[in-house]
């Protein structure tokens, strides 16, 4: 009896270190694995080109609006 009363309470606390730490990686598996489900696909960062401007009419003249 006196075995239980000196290994009880240090027993006791190393097993619920390993529950609690067995709990945290089962969490953070299950969280990495939600993560993945709802990451949005990467886009494409490429910018297009502009469209270049039309030229200016030779006699160097903006042409009338309207």
């Amino acid at each position: 009896m006196d075995r239980l009363h000196d290994w009880g309470f240090p027993i006791c606390l190393l097993l619920l270190w390993t529950i609690a730490a067995v709990f945290t990686v089962y969490a953070l598996i299950g969280m990495e694995a939600a993560w993945g489900q709802t990451q949005i696909p990467r886009q494409s960062m490429h910018v297009a080109a502009k469209p270049t401007a039309t030229a200016a009419p030779s006699n160097g003249r903006l042409a009338p609006v309207g």
